[in-house]
């Protein structure tokens, strides 16, 4: 009987000493003030030759704001708390590896954003995030080179505003 009750007290124990050692999770804060309740996210700026690459980027980044966060999409500036402005600086593809043939069929795509998420009330940047760098490789074979480029554009435009909306709303 002593042991079913000393387990319980002992647990208890462990449980309260643990809660008030100290140690504090990072990334559960919020840098968004408490006004602002909507957003803007125009067409991010596309500085590079690679056709549609600011349309990923974008879509990505509402579609992650709308998933993560409760502020709401305005479809301009004038209706909105907040904007987020993005501009690509960088596309590069870069054959990494050679086949038999002596034809890539590895490649590394890069890209560089620059994000400022900005306060409309108060004309303050909240966040301003220069060179955001990201980079994934695909591999080719007998398949179209544009397809495999795009699948991978796609998935670091993913990764890109998982990134950029964390960053935004957990203060990490």
């Amino acid at each position: 009987m002593k042991k079913l009750i000393v387990i319980p007290v002992l647990l208890a124990a462990i449980g309260i000493g643990l809660s008030n050692c100290g140690y504090k999770l990072t990334g559960f804060g919020n840098q968004v003030p408490e006004h602002i309740k909507t957003i803007a996210i125009p067409d991010f700026d596309n500085k590079t030759a690679r056709y549609q690459l600011d349309q990923y980027i974008t879509f990505a980044v509402k579609e992650e704001f709308i998933k993560r966060s409760d502020l709401v999409l305005a479809d301009r500036e004038a209706r909105a708390d907040a904007v987020l402005e993005g501009t690509i600086n960088k596309f590069d593809v870069t054959p990494i590896s050679y086949g038999d043939d002596a034809s890539a069929n590895l490649y590394k795509v890069t890209i560089a954003v620059d994000v400022r998420f900005i306060d409309l009330k108060t004309n303050e940047i909240i966040f301003e995030g220069k060179g955001i760098s990201f980079t994934d490789t695909y591999e080719i074979d007998d398949e179209d080179f544009f397809s495999r480029e795009t699948e991978t554009l796609l998935k670091i435009a993913e990764e890109f505003a998982a990134s950029i909306v964390t960053t935004i709303l957990e203060n990490f």
